[in-house]
């Protein structure tokens, strides 16, 4: 019976250091960033090799607590109690603590017993493991919840799901080792809570106030504008920025398989995809059926988050049509982009191409450390059979030219078609261009409701100064 006894006390033991291991903070020397969220701290710090680490401490509670608060015999008492009341309801258990960090922009588990690893908005543009691994029970489980939380079924039988949850986070899971090596796995992105604006983007240095004004008068003339980029350059946010300067009486459409974009105009109908479902009779609604409706829904824009095929055929139809029209599409150049949406399977007619005519390309470019910037390196337009650059990043000095409105107005045609769309004179192009810039300028840094706000101001003064900026 003693020996009984020794042996429960010993492994209550290690289990309480386990827990305790668990809990400790990592070394200050090591750590880079501490923060709070609720009663959940955070360190961001570095490893052995010098790779970025995420850790989180939560606040502890005794399990018996828990399970008399769940089943309704107690009540929560301060913030601990009642942040694990919330993980415990939330369905994304142990992920509870990354779900709420606010700096955690992306989630993956590429399996059972391996360490979760996350983007953080610290350490952008790569991932960061986490001091978090999960067994195989709770990555089958999570699986699961996640694909219902999605809406979706995930099985043997169907072992793969995507879709959005209820709190706007995009899902990609496949189940146990149907068809994923090392088991149930999953990738679970998380939107900004603020939508991005044109002055966040210059504030970043993502490109140069006069680029923004080049983009403002191109998004207001209604011209075809196509965003460019890798994957994770940062194209669907410069998306976001450009539909932030449209008029806000005018009415616009989005298009996505996925919602990512938000805009705060009053007046968006946002459209999104619906695939076929193994085993349910629902028709699928795809990008190209939902171009051809969105061209009777009386729309001034029609924003498409990605083309990828045929669908590329009817948002140049659109812009025929006079639609303002805009969307972003992989390419590693301005000449790759017009080369790839000529090829199978866009095949875009030469006539439809001639309808395109600004290309903004957006690079990520590594810096030291394995930290990563992201800028707008060429804006072109697309005249005729003839690629002209108009911007262009220097990556010497992080530098964009021209920098002065008269250089612009030397190289740019599509600037003077876009004059004579909105019916203003020629020879007041340079100072509008200024103007615009030194508004954007002024309005970095603002939130994005403030401003929207300027930017209606800025419409409905004609063209004149933004009032309160």
């Amino acid at each position: 019976m003693i020996s009984l006894f020794k042996e429960v006390l010993a492994t209550q033991r290690k289990e309480e250091e386990k827990v305790e291991e668990i809990q400790r903070p990592p070394d200050d020397w090591r750590v880079s960033a501490r923060y709070q969220v609720g009663p959940v701290t955070y360190y961001l710090y570095s490893d052995d090799m010098g790779l970025s680490r995420l850790k989180f401490v939560e606040p502890q509670l005794k399990s018996s607590r828990l399970k008399e608060i769940l089943a309704g015999l107690a009540k929560p008492e301060g913030e601990a109690e009642q942040y694990h009341v919330n993980k415990a309801a939330s369905g994304y258990g142990p992920l509870y603590p990354l779900i709420i960090d606010p700096n955690v922009e992306e989630i993956a588990v590429e399996g059972p017993n391996r360490s979760v690893a996350v983007i953080h908005r610290l350490v952008p543009a790569r991932w960061v493991d986490v001091d978090l691994v999960l067994d195989s029970q709770t990555t089958d489980s999570l699986a699961v919840q996640l694909a219902r939380k999605a809406g979706r079924l995930i099985s043997i039988a169907s072992p793969y799901a995507e879709g959005l949850t209820s709190e706007g986070f995009r899902v990609s899971v496949t189940f146990m080792k149907e068809i994923s090596r090392f088991g149930s796995s999953f990738v679970l992105r998380k939107y900004p809570e603020k939508p991005a604006t044109m002055g966040d983007m210059i504030a970043g240095r993502n490109l140069s106030p006069l680029m923004a004004a080049y983009l403002w008068i191109m998004v207001e003339a209604q011209l075809f504008t196509m965003v460019i980029g890798s994957m994770g350059a940062g194209k669907t946010t410069l998306l976001q920025a450009l539909a932030g300067l449209i008029a806000p009486y005018n009415r616009v459409v989005t298009i996505e398989d996925t919602p990512e974009l938000r805009l705060l105009t009053p007046h968006w109908d946002s459209l999104i995809t619906r695939p076929s479902i193994p085993g349910e009779s629902l028709t699928e609604v795809d990008l190209e059926a939902l171009l051809k409706l969105s061209l009777r829904r009386r729309a001034e824009y029609i924003i498409v988050g990605e083309v990828r095929g045929r669908e590329a055929r009817i948002l140049a139809q659109a812009a025929a049509l006079g639609h303002g029209v805009m969307t972003t599409f992989h390419a590693d150049s301005p000449e790759g982009a017009v080369m790839r949406l000529q090829m199978e399977p866009i095949s875009l007619p030469e006539l439809f191409l001639r309808l395109l005519a600004v290309i903004v390309h957006v690079r990520k470019v590594p810096t030291y450390g394995g930290k990563a910037r992201r800028r707008v390196s060429t804006i072109a337009e697309v005249n005729e059979d003839e690629i002209v650059k108009v911007f262009s990043w220097n990556p010497v000095d992080d530098s964009f030219a021209p920098s002065r409105a008269e250089e612009v107005l030397k190289v740019s045609a599509r600037l003077e078609e876009a004059w004579i769309r909105l019916g203003i004179p020629h020879r007041e192009l340079a100072r509008e261009l200024e103007n615009r810039a030194e508004v954007l300028e002024k309005l970095a840094g603002l939130p994005p409701e403030e401003f929207q706000k300027a930017i209606a101001r800025f419409y409905m003064s004609s063209y004149g100064e933004v009032i309160g900026v």
